[in-house]
């Protein structure tokens, strides 16, 4: 399986994301999808799933940052609910990690 062929099955497991999105975020063009589909039976059992309805949805859970306290949902595994409040949480780290050495 080529790198690219691996990107697709990846991203193929995501619900939330369109063939189409996948396809025009890998740069790949309808023919290359159709022929991957075609030759690769994991491409082409998710792409049956997908049709089918049945790719398993990511439940996501409320998170606090850590930050500013406020609750989101978080993307992925991102802790904060902002690219702000993850550069608070790497200054205070920081100045932990200051503190903790001069002792």
């Amino acid at each position: 399986m080529t790198l690219e062929e691996e990107a697709i099955a990846l991203l193929l497991r995501s619900p939330r994301l369109e063939v189409g999105t996948i396809i025009d975020l890998l740069d790949v063009s309808d023919r290359e999808f159709r022929e991957m589909v075609k030759e690769n039976d994991r491409i082409a059992a998710l792409m049956e799933e997908r049709r089918a309805g049945s790719l398993p949805e990511r439940v996501t859970e409320p998170a606090q940052c850590p930050a500013c306290d406020d609750w989101f949902l978080p993307y992925a595994s991102s802790r904060f609910c902002s690219d702000a409040c993850r550069d608070i949480g790497r200054l205070e780290a920081l100045q932990r990690a200051r503190r903790s050495r001069s002792f």
